[in-house]
């Protein structure tokens, strides 16, 4: 899926998450966009139709928000600001290129130390590049795993949003939820974009040091030499030698010289024509630098494209993803829900469809019916919903804080079986208020088990399961 197409899915997610109460798509304008998009679909519908679908839907409802708010929604077509990946890459090609030419200089005395080549130095430093990559391998961590210092960064970043949150509009609200929510779903790509360029990046300073150490090498004479403060005489040198410069030596179809040899060039002694020294560590960089650091380069760049055309967007909210496709290819659930003498708000909505997903344990499907008032009891009427979920299964909510009564909860609850082919099992009690109200009492729970002992009693005798839940926000009295 391309890119550009998973922030579409994103950007819609976070709108409908701060949707409310029709704030922004109204729902015979979900609707429309869910069979404009292809709904339903197949139950067996493939994860590319279901993407396909998704994309869709999110471009007709982005674009019918845009041209309601375009001011407030005007950042929804900016295309997001792209890191100068290509001017870094030259910037950093450049340097390497000039560091590696010229922090190989050989010497005004045209010696080279052949313990101290700047060579041996790019050696080292790989090699432990190559240990940090083999052990974070085995430690589990992919190109997907975030550093320690953008994960940091992403913190940060939702502490903002969350200060934010209380003093926005709803509009920003939303774009606040999709940024924080891109930021840390799209990280791992720019990192392991970066990988690729440090990586090309040391292979440039490698092959530009040996291109300058021949390039020197044309227009003077080097002589060979080795002093150092571990090493005393050709016999310890050479095991060391064998190590780095053995597997070149081989390929050229030489030895290493014997700790005589060695011994001749010692400093301060003239030491030797460095031609054959060079050669060595030319090919022992191309070995285990040139080769290993333009594969890891190439690797990290092909897995990059592959991150950014494989996001885990739906790992960002499953629950979300999971209820809009059972909703369109008709695997939910469909249940009617009727308020009595208050209108749930969407807070107190969402806590109800988690609750009773978890009762039924599949996803459901709302289908919210207008609130009973208060004194209607006996004229309770539902108006058709009409297709496939004219029979949907009803399901009362009660104030928990309310007392219960046999002339109007029990009456509703009576009613409402008449007017369904399919018995009411559940009855849904909204805590919320009930929760607030009773923080400051030193007696809650006892308080609470006696107001849930009284709503048992109200339907003893009736086969119903009694589901308490509650929201985070509060209730809006009809």
């Amino acid at each position: 899926m391309h890119v550009d197409d998973i922030r579409k899915i994103l950007m819609l997610q976070a709108f409908e998450e701060k949707n409310g109460d029709g704030d922004f798509f109204p729902e015979a304008e979900i609707l429309s966009a869910n069979s404009a998009s292809g709904a339903p679909l197949d139950r067996r519908a493939s994860r590319a139709d279901e993407d396909a679908f998704l994309a869709k839907r999110a471009d007709i409802l982005l674009r019918r928000l845009r041209s309601r708010s375009p001011e407030a929604t005007r950042w929804i077509d900016q295309i997001p600001e792209r890191f100068p990946a290509g001017a870094l890459a030259a910037g950093l090609g450049i340097i390497a290129a000039l560091a590696g030419f010229f922090t190989n200089e050989l010497g005004p005395e045209k010696r080279i130390n052949i313990l101290s080549f700047p060579l041996l130095g790019i050696l080292l430093w790989s090699a432990i590049i190559y240990l940090r990559e083999i052990f974070l391998f085995f430690r589990g961590r992919t190109a997907e795993t975030i550093p320690v210092w953008l994960e940091s960064l992403g913190e940060r970043l939702k502490s903002r949003h969350e200060a934010f949150d209380a003093a926005t509009d709803s509009f920003k609200n939303a774009r606040l939820l999709f940024e924080k929510r891109w930021f840390l779903l799209s990280a791992p790509v720019p990192v392991a974009r970066l990988k690729s360029l440090l990586h090309a990046t040391a292979f440039i300073l490698a092959a530009s040091a040996v291109g300058g150490m021949y390039v020197k090498g044309l227009a003077n004479e080097y002589r060979a030499v080795w002093e150092s403060t571990f090493f005393t005489d050709g016999s310890q040198l050479r095991p060391f030698l064998e190590l780095v410069l053995g597997p070149a030596a081989a390929l050229c179809g030489s030895t290493l010289p014997v700790a005589a040899e060695l011994n001749a060039m010692q400093w301060p002694s003239e030491g030797e024509n460095a031609a054959r020294w060079i050669h060595w560590y030319a090919i022992t960089i191309g070995l285990f630098v040139l080769l290993p650091r333009a594969v890891l380069a190439l690797v990290w760049r092909l897995r990059a494209n592959r991150l950014a055309r494989t996001l885990p967007f739906r790992e960002v909210s499953p629950l979300y993803f999971e209820r809009l496709l059972s909703t369109s290819t008709g695997a939910s659930l469909p249940l009617r829900l009727v308020p009595y003498a208050f209108s749930p708000d969407a807070a107190c909505r969402s806590a109800a469809a988690e609750q009773l997903e978890r009762q039924f344990g599949r996803t459901v499907t709302l289908h919210l019916a207008p609130a009973i008032p208060f004194g209607e009891e006996e004229t309770v009427t539902l108006a058709p919903l009409g297709g496939d979920v004219e029979n949907a299964e009803i399901v009362p909510l009660f104030h928990f804080a309310a007392t219960p009564e046999l002339e109007t909860h029990l009456t509703v609850y009576e009613n409402l079986s008449g007017l369904s082919p399919k018995p009411v099992r559940y009855v849904l009690l909204d805590t919320t208020s009930f929760d607030r109200r009773s923080l400051t009492f030193s007696d809650a729970q006892v308080r609470r088990e006696g107001r849930r002992a009284a709503w048992e009693r109200l339907f003893e005798g009736k086969d119903i399961t009694i589901i308490p839940f509650s929201a985070s926000s509060a209730l809006t009295p009809s």
